[in-house]
Formats: structure tokens, C-alpha cells, sequence
């Protein structure tokens, strides 16, 4: 199984608005960043069972360029979480966002 990766949508309190999958084409992915008008989104990111839920360099890579791409919009990005079975990292926890 290879990752899968989605974007919440939340509120002004961090609750999950909206999850968008990023299989989905870019123009109805930003269609709903625009429309739900929320200021904050956070990348969630799947993993096997058996893999680490620490980040490689391409997932810190990710991050940055999300972060990046959302500052025009006027969004901001919550956390970038990764599971794995049981396991999880979360980018704001280790103090990297």
C-alpha cells in the first residue's frame, strides 16, 4: 500500500469540516479551500501498518510547499499528521510547524 493523503478543511477551533482526498483533480480541491472559507487545513497522511509514522525528507518537503501554497489564500496549515497502525506523528507536536 502506498500512502494516502488527504486535506481537512477546519474551523476556527480546529474541528474537521470538510476531508477532501488529494486523488481528487486540483480544480474541485480548491473549488472547496475557497468555498468553505475556513482559515486552517491539515494534511493527513496514511501509512501501512508496518511502516514508521516518522517523516522522511519528502514529507517534510510537503509540508513546506503546502504551507507555502496556502499563505495567498489567506489559510494556514493546523498540523501535518502521519499513521501508521496504531503509531502517529504530528508535525506541530515536534515543534516543526
Amino acid at each position: 500500500m502506498t500512502d494516502q493523503l488527504a486535506l481537512a478543511i477546519l474551523d476556527g477551533e480546529w474541528r474537521p469540516q470538510r476531508l477532501l482526498t488529494l486523488r481528487q483533480d486540483w480544480h474541485g480541491l480548491l473549488y472547496h479551500l475557497l468555498r468553505d472559507e475556513g482559515s486552517w487545513v491539515a494534511l493527513i497522511q496514511r501509512r501501512d501498518i508496518h511502516m514508521s509514522p516518522l517523516p522522511c525528507w519528502r514529507d517534510v518537503a510537503l509540508t513546506r510547499t503546502v504551507a507555502r501554497s496556502l499563505r495567498p489564500l489567506d489559510m494556514m496549515l493546523a498540523d501535518h499528521v502521519i499513521h501508521a497502525g496504531e503509531m502517529r506523528f504530528s508535525f506541530r507536536a515536534a515543534g516543526l510547524l
